[in-house]
């Protein structure tokens, strides 16, 4: 196919993307907030620019109700922009041989020859002109800048996109990454690619630890441990401290996690200074060190909200994390006033679309309810179903692990039928975490 055939795709796919703007009253802004894709995608599709990913397309279909049309449009274009390239490889490649010659009979034989060197000189050139495509920066960079943008899009949407989806969107392109880098790269290719690599490891492993897989969550830190020590990549470093922090909190080495935090903290971008510190407090404050705890929340809070746009690790740290943080850290060291105003603080703040800071920070409150001189298990069963209540695929092994806590905390009250009921809710949810045995 011509080259004009993939502009005329993307003047059909342009215009008809105008005209559902108009029909539904979105304007870019409007669309940015709905789907959590930037609306530079938006400016590319109706200026015939790069073609967006297929999950932001699928994105739009969705908010427009087209079913699979902008989606289908798009694997078309992508369809002729491959013709486009297959025939400007098979022009660069092709060589014409001479046909037959008529020559004297004494010359026939070296004639024949060098027909064949010719050949065999036409052939090995194709595969060099092959091989140099491969390693080329220009032959590579579409299908990095595609994973990139989708790297992107994983980020933005981790926090509000069902695990189970996530598994498989991450799975898909991991594979995809480990594919290339079997290839022979260009130097600069090789590094994107290792990047990405590492990348989507860490998101195999934050998805295995969301679902209690401890073990195979430090696996998938090992492997990805390997591929930032080769791009030398401060957030991926990072982001890794703060899922081994993590992993090593829920396996009950609190030591070990406060080390790994406050080590992480000390070269990471700050970005993620809030997180690992927070991270740092509970596990101290889990230990009864007062001091340090303080000393590392007073970090958390000079750092939080510093940057609110989802990157690619760890996802944003926001005054609303460093609420619930705090009424955590409330908790471990028994204050039960101070975990309940942090706790509704944490309630009012953060995006509820947040599904697992948002749970913590009510069954904070939970917890906070029965720290107290006359404690009240009808309110905190209240607030621990309110935790509870996520939509499905959302539901993470932590989660579980603090409704678990609040089950132990109500045991004063364990033959009230709606402690019962509330038991039987959390002893369903962990059976509801993936992999979980029926």
């Amino acid at each position: 196919m011509h080259a004009d055939g993939v502009e005329a795709l993307k003047e059909q796919l342009a215009t008809r993307f105008r005209q559902l703007q108009d029909e539904h009253r979105l304007s870019g802004t409007d669309l940015e907030k709905r789907t959590t894709h930037d609306r530079k995608n938006i400016s590319a599709i109706r200026n015939r620019g790069r073609l967006p990913t297929r999950d932001i397309l699928r994105a739009y279909d969705r908010e427009f109700g087209t079913g699979n049309e902008l989606t289908g449009l798009g694997e078309r274009i992508r369809a002729a922009q491959k013709a486009v390239r297959l025939t400007e490889v098979t022009a660069a490649a092709g060589v014409d041989t001479p046909g037959p010659q008529q020559a004297e009979s004494g010359r026939e034989e070296v004639e024949e020859t060098d027909r064949r060197q010719i050949v065999a000189i036409a052939a090995l050139s194709a595969l060099a002109f092959e091989t140099t495509r491969r390693i080329d920066t220009s032959a590579t960079a579409p299908t990095l800048g595609e994973l990139e943008d989708d790297l992107a899009d994983i980020a933005a949407g981790y926090d509000t996109t069902p695990h189970q989806i996530l598994i498989g969107e991450v799975a898909r392109r991991w594979h995809q990454v480990e594919d290339m880098l079997d290839r022979r790269l260009s130097v600069t290719d090789s590094l994107r690619t290792t990047r990405l690599g590492g990348q989507l490891t860490y998101y195999l492993g934050r998805l295995a630890f969301a679902g209690g897989h401890y073990r195979d969550a430090r696996r998938f830190c090992d492997l990805s441990d390997r591929y930032a020590d080769q791009v030398g990549d401060e957030m991926l470093t990072g982001s890794l401290a703060a899922l081994r922090s993590s992993i090593a909190y829920y396996t009950h080495r609190w030591d070990k996690a406060a080390l790994t935090a406050a080590r992480g903290r000390r070269s990471a971008e700050p970005y993620l200074a809030a997180r690992l510190a927070a991270y740092e407090a509970r596990s101290h404050a889990r230990l009864g060190r007062v001091r340090e705890t303080e000393n590392a929340l007073a970090v958390m809070r000079a750092h939080a909200g510093v940057a609110t746009r989802p990157r690619p690790g760890s996802s944003p740290f926001t005054a609303g994390s460093a609420a619930m943080f705090a009424a955590v850290c409330a908790i471990e060291l028994g204050n039960g006033a101070e975990a309940r105003r942090h706790a509704r603080e944490a309630v009012d703040l953060i995006d509820p679309r947040s599904h697992e800071e948002c749970g913590h920070a009510y069954l904070c409150l939970a917890s906070g309810f029965l720290l107290q001189d006359r404690p009240d298990p009808a309110a905190a069963i209240a607030a621990s179903r309110a935790a509870a209540a996520v939509p499905d695929g959302h539901l993470s092994a932590t989660i579980v692990s603090a409704m678990s806590e609040v089950v132990r905390e109500l045991g004063p009250w364990a033959s009230d039928p709606d402690v019962r009921a509330f038991s039987a809710l959390v002893q369903q949810s962990r059976l509801a975490l993936p992999g979980s045995p029926a």
